[in-house]
């Protein structure tokens, strides 16, 4: 009876996915919602089944993708099934939503590089290069456009731009880690919902106010930014080091700025929409980012003081 059970509703979730799968392959402009939909049938088998049986419902799923769509999206199969079938494995454990959160993140982190690698040494084909090129070749085109058409053009501003995206192979393993976390954020933030209307038992996020960075994460900040003063190697293993170190560090203390942010309008009773607002326009002005950069350092000190009181 059991095994029936498992054939049946394995068939059905294993139909769904493909579904999914063809959405995903064949319709553009629904792809990028398929994306974080896809590890959905994996969920509720895990949640169901046992690992054996939802590996095997993977192997499945895996020669189904063969057939209907092609090669090169085995991989993409893969990395969805595996997500799926891990965070199944915790929500049936009555994890966190925290460790579900960096279990996935890891996963896709690993599938994520695993496809970067398989497309170099496979394919030859080098996607960080290409779109560098791009990118680089398509400023240089509206230079000589706005030359052309006789305006002028901000040289600095242009020539910054150039600049950061030359720095993205150097940040290649932040922009990963900040990838895989999205990915894996957004997972939970379209699937989650769905799983709870299916009548399963969903752990929540603490509301965001209440985030905080352990003081640290500050004093990790200082000691990377002074030795970041020290003239380093360009493409050195150190360099690449403190520059994405510095880049990871600054990305999680502006959080800490704009949940003091939230906890602060908070506490004075604020609308939401001020911080949001706040949050919306300083992702647009450089100035206020650095503001925020500043509050969440400052305020690592005074939550943790608090903390100890």
């Amino acid at each position: 009876m059991k095994s029936t059970r498992f054939i049946t509703e394995g068939a059905v979730l294993l139909a769904i996915y493909s579904v999914l799968l063809l959405i995903f392959r064949f319709v553009p402009f629904l792809s990028l919602i398929m994306a974080f939909l896809m590890p959905l049938p994996f969920i509720i088998l895990s949640i169901k089944y046992t690992i054996k049986e939802s590996l095997l419902i993977c192997c499945v799923a895996l020669g189904l993708t063969l057939v209907i769509t092609s090669f090169s999206l085995l991989p993409v199969t893969l990395m969805y099934s595996t997500v799926g079938i891990a965070i199944g494995y915790l929500i049936k454990n009555e994890r966190s939503k925290g460790e579900i959160l960096l279990t996935s993140t890891f996963l896709y982190l690993i599938h994520t590089v695993l496809l970067y690698i398989l497309s170099k040494a496979v394919f030859h084909i080098d996607i960080v290069k290409q779109n560098i090129d791009l990118l680089t070749e398509a400023i240089e085109k509206s230079k000589e456009l706005s030359a052309s058409l006789g305006t002028k053009t901000n040289d600095d501003a242009l020539n910054n731009l150039i600049h950061t995206i030359k720095l993205i192979p150097t940040l290649l393993p932040s922009l990963l880690l900040m990838t895989s976390f999205i990915l894996a954020f957004l997972t939970q933030l379209v699937t989650f919902p769905l799983i709870r209307r299916l009548g399963y038992k969903i752990p929540k996020f603490k509301p965001f106010r209440e985030f905080r960075l352990p003081v640290g994460f500050m004093w990790i900040f200082l000691i990377v930014m002074f030795v970041s003063f020290f003239q380093l190697t360009p493409g050195s293993f150190l360099n690449t080091a403190v520059t994405n170190m510095i880049f990871v560090l600054q990305i999680l203390l502006v959080i800490q700025g704009y949940a003091s942010i939230y906890y602060f309008s908070y506490l004075k009773q604020f609308s939401k929409a001020i911080p949001t607002t706040i949050l919306i326009v300083s992702l647009f002005v450089q100035a206020l980012t650095s503001i925020v950069l500043l509050i969440g350092i400052v305020s690592i000190g005074i939550f943790n003081r608090r903390r100890r009181n």
